[in-house]
């Protein structure tokens, strides 16, 4: 049984392996145009523990194209963050940027940065997370729960019926080896089936991000997908000196 199970980890190893693709520095990888469980998927690869760079949501209040968000904080990679209200333009979840809780909203599932250190986890109601984590980025519906797909929309308190619908998808997942995993499934899917490319990208636990109209994928100096309208959020991963652009905090 030992030996079986060791047999099956390196196999998985070999896979995941194949998945790696381009470099932009030493801990972050990523591949265009896979084809993973018969959808076009693009995906970047992320050590977090790495010491000079840093995943942070960024918040802009009232929106904006998000060329100008990559030209404002000039990330290696950038990804579209959570839903939000098209009237209002902020967001419907909370966030976290720089141990400052900014914002908070309904959504509970969210993306907790510590440290070195990312988990996909359920946020307690009407927490102030001020000083006490890095940074939070709330949306969802959850896509794994510890490996298994699991995806409960309405008990998340999500009630627009157009999410259930095929659309294109973006997510944020977490390996069991701490790394992050940023795609976006360019073909129309469903939430179930964006869960399992996840999975068979190595994540342990993983969120749906906003999608549709608003997903988007910066890298490596290229637009590889661009949002039908401006986004309030996104995931950058940036380089330590770029952090304080960051902490920008609205009034």
């Amino acid at each position: 049984m030992v030996v079986k199970g060791l047999l099956k980890n390196l196999i998985f190893l070999v896979i995941f392996q194949g998945l790696l693709g381009s470099t932009v520095s030493g801990q972050v990888s990523y591949r265009i145009g896979v084809r993973i469980l018969g959808e076009k998927v693009h995906y970047v690869v992320v050590n977090p523990m790495s010491s000079d760079l840093v995943v942070t949501p960024v918040y802009v209040p009232g929106g904006a194209p998000f060329s100008t968000m990559v030209a404002l904080y000039r990330p290696m990679v950038a990804i579209n963050g959570s839903f939000f209200n098209i009237k209002t333009m902020r967001p419907v979840g909370d966030v976290v940027i720089a141990s400052n809780h900014i914002q908070k909203g309904f959504l509970r599932t969210a993306l907790l940065l510590q440290g070195p250190f990312a988990f996909i986890l359920t946020l307690p109601n009407d927490a102030d997370l001020t000083g006490r984590v890095d940074a939070v980025l709330a949306c969802g519906p959850r896509l794994l729960r510890e490996g298994r797909v699991g995806v409960f929309p309405a008990a998340e308190g999500f009630k627009d019926k157009s999410l259930y619908r095929p659309a294109r998808r973006s997510a944020v997942g977490v390996t069991l080896t701490g790394k992050l995993i940023l795609a976006v499934v360019a073909t129309p899917t469903t939430l179930t089936k964006t869960a399992q490319v996840m999975k068979t990208l190595g994540c342990w636990d993983a969120m749906n991000l906003d999608g549709g109209t608003s997903s988007a994928l910066y890298v490596d100096g290229k637009f590889v997908v661009r949002p039908g309208r401006n986004l309030v959020t996104a995931l950058m991963v940036l380089r330590l000196p770029t952090m304080q652009a960051a902490a920008y905090r609205p009034n």
